[in-house]
């Protein structure tokens, strides 16, 4: 089952394309390796975050290469493995995320916990908020134990991550991600515990959403993940307060669409309130 099979046979079992997010194809790109033909130049998402980068992808038909040049977000140029978590100097250029403080932070004060602790640890130009930022977690502590618990594809082995609808490329991805309202996610996990009775297990803390939680994690992990996507996704990706969000490796995906469709009968999805 190619790509584009999958997600049309996906969206086919809900019946409703005009409520229905297509699904995002991610394909990783080690360095040495060649991006995909039929992408749009890097330089035309300067300063694009991840999050940002796969929406855009599945609602607007692009194909959107993302790499240390033009990723917008710090955080997410880790967890995609795209620079070293302890570089020292911030990423220089427009970044749609670390624009936002008075100063830049680099990935080690990402990593180090100073940025989502910045009131605790006294660092308040990297607040995004002003003056009344509590910054993500209280303490410092709590920073780094959120931190430690963030999928991160380390040391950075990626030249680009790639984000895409399946009609755009025809190439297999590492990882696929879901857009989808409550109500659509029920059948989604329905489908994926057909075929096997696996009960799904989420892991994620409202941080690093779309590039951690659904990304790095399959891949790393492969196994299925989801998040509520989270402060940038939402503030500066541009994605719904409606929708939540699942990753997952592209075999995982294919059981799931199979799972889905033999189990229609069971689970009448326009029964459902």
């Amino acid at each position: 089952m190619t790509f584009e099979e999958a997600s049309t046979r996906y969206m086919d079992v809900f019946g409703e394309p005009e409520t229905m997010i297509r699904p995002a194809g991610v394909k990783l790109i080690l360095k040495g390796q060649e991006v995909p033909e039929g992408t749009c130049p890097p330089e035309e998402y300067q300063g694009t975050p991840w999050c940002g980068a796969v929406r855009i992808a599945v609602t607007e038909d692009e194909v959107v290469v993302i790499n240390k040049n033009n990723v917008g977000c710090t955080a997410a140029a880790i967890a995609l493995g795209l620079v070293d978590q302890y570089q020292t100097e911030p990423l220089k250029g427009k970044r749609k995320y670390t624009s936002l403080m008075d100063k830049p932070a680099s990935p080690a004060d990402f990593t180090n916990g100073l940025v989502y602790a910045c009131k605790d640890t006294n660092n308040m130009q990297f607040a995004l908020f002003g003056k009344k930022d509590t910054g993500r977690y209280e303490t410092l502590g709590a920073s780094l134990k959120a931190v430690s618990g963030m999928a991160g594809i380390q040391p950075a082995i990626m030249a680009a991550a790639v984000a895409y609808p399946a009609e755009k490329l025809n190439i297999a991805p590492d990882v696929v991600i879901l857009a989808v309202k409550p109500k659509q996610a029920l059948v989604v996990i329905q489908g994926y515990s057909f075929l096997t009775g696996n009960r799904f297990e989420m892991s994620t803390i409202g941080i690093r959403a779309v590039c951690a939680d659904m990304t790095a994690f399959p891949f790393l992990k492969q196994k299925l993940n989801g998040s509520f996507f989270c402060l940038g996704a939402r503030a500066l990706g541009g994605w719904g307060g409606n929708l939540l969000g699942l990753g997952m490796p592209f075999s995982t995906f294919r059981m799931m669409v199979t799972g889905m469709e033999k189990s229609a009968g069971g689970f009448p999805y326009k029964a459902y309130p």
